[in-house]
């Protein structure tokens, strides 16, 4: 799969920072680096920066300072993180840091300079310090509690990456100090492990720090919270202006009682009244979805302000459905699952291409392929359990089982474009598309595993213990530059992305993540909101039909198993495709 891998992150920092030194101005320096080459937005790439730093970018930008040799006298850097330093004479660089080179002011540096950056250095010591204060002076076990709640939280999340001034808190990769993917609850390479016996008062103040504000964070709104501050500073100023920021978007407005409070409660205040607030948005699906920027894993939410609707499906799309739905109109449709459930008799009838099983299956993929070539996607997939039905039964008689299910009982469509197949002909290596599809197939099916203990209802049944799960998504999200951090997106490529999970009501209750959409593009340019709504569209067109196959089985109905779309069905059908 060599022809899409791409260098992964390591390299790329190492790339950015020579590109970086040879910038003549401070300011072109600072921007490229920081922005990792311009692959992640100004304003996070700036938000990492801490109070004293930004004030001697801002001042090297207003003076013109250019680009010095390394040498003595305040640098530019960049950390192994992908963060952009800035140095200050005679300090001390950290391991793995990549030095770009010295500012030279000429006659220009301020002569307050260093007095600004100590004044900037003490205030962050006074807010870190305030916060530690308070927890130290909480009843006694509740710190603890807090890391408890944290060591979990993060054990079933995705990663991320926040800062504390120098101090980096993170679960992604080699970096890791916190619990997950790389960590395990206990590991004394953990920092929140490291606190466990150790009374507060001797916690280190950036570590209590950490504990209080992403406990207000997370406190705010839905686990994956934890991603919305993700590549920046984890500051109590930042965190404030986040959670006004989210209770405005949910139409509230902050009591003055609340203004009145102390810097740690208001906080706490804050985040209550936005958890509060949020569901008084989640009219429809889906009200919100997230932007995502790779680079640091850092996510944002939206609202829709405009719902998505038949209107955003591309023309193409709409063609494919007017033909798999004859009589329907389709501009006027919403509800999905009606349209589908008018044409169920057939998901078990023989499919008209042999290489289906049944027409249920070819539908999906059909679906799936109008969806890739209509957005000018690379890979289009969704994926689902094989057995709707068994499901069902599980999750009703409140059973455990199917979160231990293994990834062979999923299934993911994967669909690559014509544009993209041939790619690979005319690199002359025709069997890696093969290897590719597969890849992605089983990557897919490890994601329904993954998040099934969530989506079923039992994830805090202890024979999850020592399970690896993650909270099953609910927001559509786009993606820019997914292709450097995690090590499928660096073998395949994965450059821009798309993914629209959605829930099914089966069993009684909502259940997330259960299937979804998803797009990927190994190169060009990142996709529009007017393709990312498209593929939300999509999405609601392929969530009617699973949903309207899970009500017919919930009530009874005939079972469909899904036998399509495993290794042997992929290189049975791109095998022969290459030989063409």
């Amino acid at each position: 799969m060599g022809t899409l891998k791409t260098e992964g992150f390591a390299k790329l920092v190492e790339m950015v920072a020579q590109e970086a030194a040879a910038e003549r101005l401070v300011r072109d320096a600072a921007m490229h680096a920081a922005t990792l080459g311009e692959r992640l937005a100004v304003e996070v790439a700036l938000g990492a920066l801490s109070r004293h730093e930004a004030f001697v970018l801002h001042a090297a930008e207003k003076a013109g300072a250019q680009m010095g040799p390394v040498g003595p006298g305040e640098s530019l850097a960049l950390t192994s993180t992908g963060r952009l330093r800035i140095l200050r004479a005679g300090e001390p660089e950290e391991e793995g840091v990549l030095t770009i080179g010295r500012i030279e002011w000429g006659a220009a540096r301020p002569a307050s300079l260093d007095q600004e950056c100590d004044e900037a250095l003490r205030r962050d010591a006074d807010e870190i310090g305030a916060v530690a204060d308070w927890l130290r002076s909480r009843p006694a076990g509740e710190a603890q509690r807090m890391v408890a709640g944290l060591q979990t939280l993060l054990s079933h999340v995705g990663p991320m990456r926040v800062y504390i001034g120098p101090h980096c808190y993170t679960n992604l990769g080699r970096a890791s100090n916190l619990v997950g993917k790389s960590l395990a609850v206990g590991s004394d390479r953990c920092r929140l492990s490291r606190l466990a016996d150790v009374p507060v008062a001797q916690w280190p103040p950036e570590d209590a720090c950490f504990v209080v504000l992403m406990t207000a964070l997370i406190g705010s709104g839905t686990p994956s919270r934890t991603e919305e501050m993700s590549g920046t500073q984890l500051m109590p100023g930042r965190l404030e202006a986040f959670i006004r920021d989210r209770i405005a978007a949910y139409d509230g407005s902050v009591p003055r009682e609340t203004d009145e409070l102390a810097l740690v409660d208001r906080l706490f205040a804050l985040s209550a009244q936005a958890r509060e607030l949020r569901p008084g948005k989640l009219r429809g699906w889906p009200p919100f979805y997230r932007t995502v920027q790779s680079m640091t894993i850092h996510k944002q939410e939206h609202l829709f302000t405009v719902p998505v609707t038949a209107v955003d499906l591309p023309g193409a799309f709409v063609e494919k459905l007017m033909w798999l739905l004859p009589g329907t109109d389709v501009a006027g449709t919403s509800d999905w699952e009606s349209a589908w459930t008018a044409h169920a008799v057939r998901a078990h009838e023989n499919a008209r291409d042999a290489a289906f099983t049944t027409h249920f299956e070819q539908v999906v993929h059909d679906l799936v392929e109008a969806g890739t070539e209509a957005t000018v996607s690379h890979v289009g997939m969704s994926r689902g359990p094989r057995d709707m039905a068994e499901l069902s039964r599980q999750i009703a008689a409140g059973s455990t089982v199917p979160g231990h299910w293994k990834t062979s009982d999923y299934y993911c469509c994967v669909v690559p474009s014509r544009d993209f197949g041939r790619r690979f002909a005319d690199n002359g290596v025709p069997e890696e598309l093969t290897q590719v599809v597969r890849a992605i197939a089983a990557r897919m099916r490890w994601n329904g595993w993954h998040f099934m203990p969530h989506a079923s209802g039992v994830g805090d049944d202890p024979s999850f213990a020592d399970r690896d799960w993650f909270y099953a998504p609910t927001m559509p999200d786009v993606t820019e530059w997914t292709s450097h951090h995690h090590q499928g997106h660096v073998a395949n490529g994965v450059r821009h992305a798309i993914r629209v999970p959605f829930p099914l009501t089966l069993a009684g209750a909502s259940r997330p993540g259960i299937h979804d959409f998803r797009l990927m593009r190994t190169d060009g340019d990142p996709y529009t909101l007017q393709d990312f709504r498209a593929a939300v569209a999509i999405g609601q067109v392929l969530r009617g039909l699973y949903q309207s196959y899970a009500s017919q089985v919930d009530a009874g109905g005939r079972a469909l198993v899904i036998s399509d779309f495993d290794n042997r069905w992929y290189q049975r059908r791109f095998t022969a495709a290459a030989l063409v």
